[in-house]
């Protein structure tokens, strides 16, 4: 991914993600996985994709004059 993405499709993506992880555990949860095996691992993603929006919006938002 590169700076050159609009904010909506950054936020689309993150949306997206977001999506994919809460899926996930609710798979894990239905499979009757245990939580220690995918409650951290799913907050880490969280915290990746929080910080992955933030980085991409910073880098996106033009320089103030």
């Amino acid at each position: 991914m590169n700076a050159t993405m609009s904010r909506s499709w950054i936020f689309t993506v993150f949306i997206l993600i977001d999506l994919a992880i809460v899926g996930c555990v609710v798979w894990c949860v239905f499979q009757h996985v245990p939580v220690r095996k995918y409650f951290f691992p799913a907050v880490l993603l969280f915290m990746l994709n929080g910080a992955w929006l933030v980085v991409m919006t910073v880098r996106k938002t033009p320089p103030r004059t």
